[in-house]
């Protein structure tokens, strides 16, 4: 990963990781929370389907559902917002941090397969290249 991001970039995300995941709450998380795993339930509910329960960060839980096809700051903030609302006790702020402390693991996967795409770009930036 050297080769792909300057080495402080990725000293300053391991940091702001380690500094989330001692100092946030712990509980029950789905583990593998995305958009492919949430259907329409009764109601218009949304149901989370296929977990990896696990014990953690439900704030962590998260980053995957906000960052899924953003490409700009804009769209990431809306769905921090509406996320809010849907999830009274997530913290939009701290998810917001770890997307942030997770964007260059989030990139690299991307890179590697030659992906040069708005959201590769987007996560490059929330990384701060």
């Amino acid at each position: 990963m050297d080769g792909l991001f300057p080495p402080a970039v990725l000293d300053q995300a391991r940091a702001v990781a380690l500094e989330l995941a001692t100092s946030g709450p712990v509980g029950l998380v789905h583990g593998d929370l995305h958009p492919a795993n949430v259907l329409s339930g009764p109601g218009a509910r949304m149901v989370a389907i296929d977990p990896r329960p696990a014990w953690g960060d439900a704030d962590f839980d998260a980053v995957d559902w906000v960052l899924a096809g953003v490409t700009g700051f804009a769209v990431l903030e809306q769905r921090l917002e509406q996320l809010a609302r849907m999830v009274p006790a997530q913290s939009p702020h701290r998810v917001l941090r770890w997307c942030r402390a997770l964007a260059a693991v989030n990139a690299v996967p991307r890179m590697c397969a030659g992906r040069d795409d708005a959201e590769t770009q987007f996560l490059m930036v929330l990384a701060g290249c």
